[in-house]
């Protein structure tokens, strides 16, 4: 009974959103076809598609007229938006102003035509039409250079401007059929874009592209030539990453379980809620007598970072955290140091990774710092 209920008022959820009318011009003309006893419309042409933003309106003369009538709406009936209801006209044709009509938007026009001494005919057809401009050139690239090398990890990438641009898109991939996009951004209203940090990675070849596109998005020019470059090899970008060495083997039993995390530099610290900038599970193995695990935490941004091991115990309902090694501190307890309390902070800088951030760690959760 009860998911019937929920299944009735999601049913009457959607009839009201269904029927409810939007704001969205009618699309569908109710008179298309030419009335003898009205003006015969000429250009343009019924759903037709057109370049000029200022275009002529015409039509054939109607018998016995003084004047014309011309009506351009967003709505085929009419009943809408009016951009233009212009009456009085003395020939047969009418120039829409500049700034009146827009790109990639049908409009719709109709003519009746004002008899010498009264009445009017009866209105024309009604017609439609929509501006495309012809698509701009395809964008020039300019840099990163094509070929080059030791590239950041946050290229500008740059272009030439495309005349009658109004946006432009670039895609970056690392094949150069472009199967699978790092990045592909639209909408771009400059021939600019900085690469968002944690999208490219260390001594990686890319391949970039960019098209251009005016009219609102109706159309688009071909892709401009492909460039490839290669980022600096080195860390991951953006990470941090070293080794663990543990000071015993009072291991907690699975599930538990030993991770690091990087808490921010400028946040709360000692951390009392769990909320890093980032975290790797630690994978611990024995080499010789020594039980050690690497790590890397990524994706983290440019700042200031207090690096250390802790010890998790399940179930979850009841986590707890057990803080045993510290960075810069290792495994000291705050009554022999205020060490813990002032911490060496690891720094990421213009997005680079650091590495070899190695330090000592308790396995013994009774022996924690935090």
């Amino acid at each position: 009974m009860m998911k019937n209920k929920y299944l009735i008022n999601a049913l009457l959820i959607l009839t009201l959103i269904s029927g409810c009318k939007d704001d969205q011009p009618v699309e569908t003309p109710i008179n298309t076809n030419q009335n003898p006893n009205a003006p015969q419309l000429l250009s343009p042409a019924d759903n037709s598609t057109i370049e000029p933003v200022t275009p002529t309106l015409s039509w054939e003369s109607f018998p016995n007229t003084s004047t014309y009538r011309v009506q351009i709406s967003l709505d085929a009936n009419f009943a809408g938006t009016m951009i233009k209801d212009t009456n009085n006209i003395s020939g047969i044709q009418l120039t829409v102003p500049g700034g009146l009509l827009t790109t990639n938007v049908y409009y719709y026009w109709r003519v009746i035509a004002n008899i010498q001494g009264g009445g009017t005919s009866n209105w024309s057809a009604t017609w439609r039409f929509k501006i495309i401009l012809a698509p701009p050139p395809p964008p020039v690239l300019l840099s990163p250079l094509n070929n080059s090398t030791n590239q950041s990890f946050t290229p500008l990438f740059d272009w030439g401007n495309s005349p009658t641009a109004e946006t432009y898109r670039i895609q970056v991939s690392v094949n150069s059929n472009f199967s699978y996009n790092v990045l592909d951004s639209s909408l771009i209203p400059v021939s600019e874009l900085q690469c968002p940090p944690l999208t490219l990675i260390n001594n990686t070849l890319y391949y970039w592209r960019v098209n251009a596109s005016n009219s609102n998005g109706g159309s688009t020019s071909n892709w401009s030539t492909v460039f490839n470059f290669r980022t600096i090899d080195g860390p991951l970008p953006n990470s941090i990453s070293g080794t663990i060495t543990f000071v015993d083997t009072n291991f907690l039993p699975l599930p538990d379980k030993y991770m690091v995390a990087a808490f921010p530099s400028n946040g709360k610290w000692p951390p009392i809620v769990y909320i890093p900038a980032g975290d790797d599970s630690l994978i611990i193995e024995r080499v010789g007598n020594v039980y050690r695990a690497n790590y890397t935490i990524r994706n983290l941004l440019n700042g200031t970072y207090y690096i250390t091991s802790l010890a998790i115990s399940f179930p979850p309902l009841v986590e707890v955290h057990s803080y045993l090694g510290i960075y810069g501190c290792d495994t000291v307890h705050i009554p022999f140091s205020s060490c813990p309390l002032n911490p060496t902070g690891v720094t990421i800088t213009n997005n680079f990774g650091v590495e070899n951030i190695n330090f000592l760690s308790w396995a013994d959760t009774t022996k924690k710092i935090f």
